[in-house]
């Protein structure tokens, strides 16, 4: 369950300034907060983002972090059902409707189908805040401490516009497990920020193309409004809607283009570990195929083949065995699977392979990459005996990516829960750590040499999902853009000027 909670993604800098800084570079940061907002009083609530935009709260994605108090770095995501809420014009909401039909749609909808929530995981057994009707706005806090935490949400309390908002506002509070940034390990005990995406100048050089063992894209499949991969922009918007005004057409495609560019669709996902369960589940596999091996080594073979990558984070070599442990370079984010066409190294359907599985000739061109941002939550699991503690810890994953559909829904619906790419030494277990596995069906293989392999029955669903929303970081000209926005007073959509300098609609 790789997460990058920071240093975050690696870039050349500048970005472009207008996006938020949490989807690109994220914070170097030890807690975090979480808050879901439901927003009763429209224009009240335009009246707190419009506090927000004066008070300097919202961070560019190439501002320094300030440490004052009062600028305790705040993030914002709003919900479709929150842009509706806040009363957008319509014709921004058909763009959503047409070419973001996850995000207008929301996670609740989609979370049988699309991500495989079922049984525990269903959205009628999720906690009441990511409800589609009271899930609205995405308040995100980062800061080294608690007490920093409470001081800046008692200063967000104290805006005016305040009152738009259900009471009490609904919290989810992260914090990192250890003290120390760099080795730093999460839940199911597995090293933090391995994954991380370079994310390439806009526009790039000759010399910064997309490079799958390098882990490189372009901001486009990141970011509205640019490039992806695959040098295609689906953000080029034409006016569909005609306008209640006498704004050319050209010009009402670029304010429609303009709002969307340097914005950003996450989901926000809260999911429990299963930590007693996964570690039981380890000493039972390892006590059953341990020779002449200790427990240890056993234990730390089977983790390995699960995951991917050593406890040390080296991703597993061909020639690793449970007597050698890991033999290969060291940690680094820059691999490819190239000389392990067999899965004799890394198995086709371990944790990293499915997520990020690069230029693995097995896998279709098109890539999937997303940004990961979170941070644990709840007590690490200090027993040594796997049994339970009776602690609640899990995730709070917030991932980034330019479509939901193509990108997260893809990951956690398809490849983390289907039957692994690749040939028939694949097993047809579902992702190990993330997958909804049915212990009477699924079969997790080990490919061995010649035509031996390792069959790991008896796989549960280690993670539960608590909640998800999906949520548009906007650009902070969009934020200003929306706390200006007028309440409609005679039915009809009518032109606006907003102070962020975009189109007139």
């Amino acid at each position: 369950m790789s997460t990058t909670a920071h240093p975050t993604s690696q870039f050349k800098p500048p970005l472009p300034g207008d996006i938020q800084k949490l989807v690109t570079r994220g914070y170097r940061a030890e807690s975090s907060r979480h808050l879901i907002l439901t927003v009763l009083h429209p224009a009240l609530a335009r009246q707190f983002l419009h506090q927000l935009c004066l008070g300097g709260w919202l961070v560019d994605a190439n501002r320094p972090r300030d440490g004052r108090a009062t600028r305790c770095a705040l993030s914002l995501g709003i919900t479709f059902a929150g842009l509706k809420k806040l009363e957008l014009d319509d014709r921004l909401l058909d763009v959503l409707r047409a070419k973001a039909p996850a995000f207008a749609q929301g996670a609740w909808a989609r979370a049988k189908d699309q991500l495989g929530d079922v049984g525990d995981s269903a959205p009628g057994r999720w906690e009441a805040s990511f409800r589609p009707d009271s899930a609205h706005l995405l308040l995100i806090l980062h800061a080294d401490d608690e007490t920093a935490l409470n001081t800046a949400e008692k200063k967000l309390m104290q805006l005016a516009g305040t009152q738009a908002f259900a009471s009490p506002w609904a919290r989810h509070d992260g914090v990192h497990l250890g003290t120390q940034p760099i080795g730093r390990r999460v839940h199911f005990d597995m090293l933090d920020g391995l994954s991380k995406p370079t994310i390439l100048p806009e526009p790039p050089g000759p010399e910064d193309l997309p490079n799958a063992a390098r882990n490189s894209h372009r901001l486009g499949e990141f970011v509205l409004g640019y490039d992806n991969d695959d040098q295609v922009n689906p953000w080029r918007l034409s006016a569909e809607r005609p306008a209640a005004s006498r704004v050319p057409a050209a010009e009402q495609s670029r304010a429609l283009a303009d709002f969307f560019k340097n914005g950003s669709f996450a989901a926000f996902r809260k999911m429990a570990q299963d930590e007693a369960g996964f570690r039981s589940f380890v000493r039972q596999q390892a006590q059953r195929l341990q020779g002449k091996q200790t427990q240890a080594q056993a234990e730390a073979f089977i983790r390995a083949k699960l995951l991917g990558r050593w406890d040390d984070g080296r991703v597993v070599q061909a020639k690793d065995t449970m007597d050698s442990g890991p033999t290969g370079p060291a940690v680094t984010a820059t691999f490819d699977f190239a000389g392990d066409q067999a899965g004799l190294g890394c198995p086709f359907g371990a944790h990293i392979r499915r997520m990020n599985p690069r230029d693995d000739p097995v896998v279709p061109i098109r890539r999937r990459p997303i940004l990961r941002r979170g941070m644990p939550y709840g007590e690490a699991y200090l027993r040594d005996d796997g049994q339970n503690d009776g602690q609640n810890r899990g995730l709070l994953g917030l991932f980034f990516c330019a479509s939901l559909e193509h990108q997260f829904e893809h990951l956690v619906g398809q490849w983390a829960n289907d039957t692994p790419m690749g040939p028939n030494n694949r097993g047809n277990a579902r992702d190990p750590l993330i997958g909804h596995n049915d212990p009477g069906l699924h079969v997790y293989d080990i490919p061995q040499s010649g035509t031996t392999v390792l069959a790991l029955r008896g796989l549960t669903p280690f993670v539960t999902t608590r909640g998800t929303l999906y949520a548009f970081f906007p650009s902070l000209g969009a934020i200003a853009h929306l706390a200006n926005r007028p309440p409609p007073d005679d039915g009809t959509n009518r032109p606006y000027a907003c102070e962020t300098g975009l189109a007139r609609l």
